[in-house]
């Protein structure tokens, strides 16, 4: 009978790999092409810094208030067809409506208004299957390949920036080109990655597809939550810690500094010192691999030092390169030191983010990990929410482009002295649970 085993996310290393991080390079897509190729097109188009991080702060609005998803995924679903595929799936077919309803809009990318308000749907159906997709990796990754995978994931997410940025981006910065071709390119490749969920089972034995045959093959310990409210009280007493508050505000402060950096340096650059917005779109979203670089190198800091020292590491290592480069205005038009500066910055980001996520889940309560662990990562982009809407107001309350940078760096110097001073992780954190079936 065994032979007749269906190949599944369970059953399958390799199926589990190539769905996982295919998923993740799904979400990154929308995020790279919105990120690089349309906030540098809109600040070609003369828009204004706070305009610009208007729209481009709808990105994160859905992800900052994620966790709420959570409960939902916990509470409700098809069992017979899987704990999360169906999830995973109905949120990749909404992506993919969006972006086809947005793509039948003339003038969108004149009309900011409608343009944040389509940012703000794609990025709500995103955000949902991230959390799906964290999910089913707890549910179906053994303890001892988390760590390697979720390296892959992480990685697979930054490669998605990349292609969407450059691969969709060029759809709309190329001669004849436009927002509606690169959304409707962008939904084709979503499209072809639900794919993969659609045809592989997370259990044999499940229904591929609601009318195909089947059943639900949870164990009674993997079943959907009986009660929202047990899932809540449980993360209400997980957040009633003074560790894991002072890790929420460390969350908030993070990533507000280099959000509105991000803002305010791509229209400089732009429209002030003279870059071809093409040009500077490939850099920004070329550098994703040195940030993918610096997140692998962060998993082997965080080992070596200890997450806590690695964060204070590396973020304080992100505030002196912004100070310094604050101080080269008169070399701004070379080209060489923003590529490096950017190079620099994107390695140590990496660095700086999976340090981060070490912390967060070295803090997280066992029992409701997967809940708070999603609520410091929606924390994280609450962050990179405020310094988005931060940008105009920074650049019209400073006297020069220079001075955010130094006043970005200092600030981030003092969320690094506040890791220093209060945060204090827990002496054993990596220290496994008991195995539950009592092997060594």
């Amino acid at each position: 009978m065994s032979g007749h085993t269906q190949p599944s996310l369970s059953n399958s290393p390799i199926l589990r790999v190539l769905t996982l991080c295919s998923l993740y390079v799904s979400q990154g897509l929308p995020q790279g092409f919105i990120h690089y190729a349309l906030k540098n097109h809109l600040a070609d188009q003369g828009f204004s810094t706070s305009d610009i991080g208007n729209v481009i702060a709808m990105i994160s609005l859905p992800w900052a208030v994620k966790f709420l998803w959570g409960p939902v995924v916990d509470r409700f679903g098809i069992a017979s067809m899987g704990k999360r595929r169906p999830w995973i799936i109905g949120a990749q077919a909404m992506t993919v409506v969006v972006l086809l309803i947005l793509a039948t809009v003339p003038g969108l990318d004149s009309n900011l208004r409608l343009l944040g308000l389509g940012i703000l749907s794609v990025n709500i159906w995103t955000s949902l299957q991230d959390v799906c997709t964290d999910s089913l990796a707890v549910d179906l990754v053994p303890e001892n390949q988390r760590g390697i995978l979720n390296g892959f994931m992480y990685g697979c997410s930054y490669l998605g920036s990349f292609l969407g940025g450059t691969l969709i981006g060029y759809f709309l910065l190329m001669e004849g080109g436009s927002v509606q071709l690169a959304l409707v390119v962008l939904s084709g490749c979503v499209f072809a990655i639900m794919l993969l969920p659609v045809f592989i089972r997370e259990r044999s034995g499940e229904k591929l597809l609601p009318w195909t045959s089947g059943s639900s093959q949870l164990m009674e310990d993997e079943q959907h939550a009986r009660s929202t409210g047990l899932l809540f009280r449980q993360i209400k007493q997980a957040f009633s810690r003074p560790i894991a508050l002072t890790a929420a505000l460390l969350a908030v402060g993070a990533h507000i500094g280099n959000s509105a950096l991000n803002i305010i340096a791509s229209r400089h650059f732009i429209t002030e010192v003279g870059w071809d917005k093409k040009a500077y779109t490939l850099l920004e979203s070329g550098v994703t691999f040195f940030s993918l670089g610096g997140a692998f190198i962060g998993g082997f800091v965080a080992s070596l030092l200890g997450a806590k020292r690695s964060v204070v590491l590396s973020g304080s290592l992100i505030a002196l390169v912004w100070i310094i480069f604050s101080r080269l205005e008169s070399h701004w038009s070379e080209e060489w030191l923003v590529r490096t500066n950017m190079c620099v910055l994107a390695t140590l980001l990496g660095l700086f983010t999976v340090s981060l996520f070490t912390l967060f889940m070295n803090i997280s309560d066992r029992r409701v990990a997967a809940s708070q662990f999603t609520a410091y990562m929606a924390l994280m982009n609450l962050s990179m929410f405020t310094g988005n809407k931060l940008a105009g107001p920074l650049e019209a309350t400073l006297p020069s482009v220079p001075a955010a940078y130094l006043v970005s760096g200092i600030f981030h110097l003092g969320v690094m002295a506040f890791v220093i001073l209060a945060i204090k992780p827990p002496r054993n954190p990596a220290e496994l649970p008991p195995s539950p079936t009592g092997g060594s």
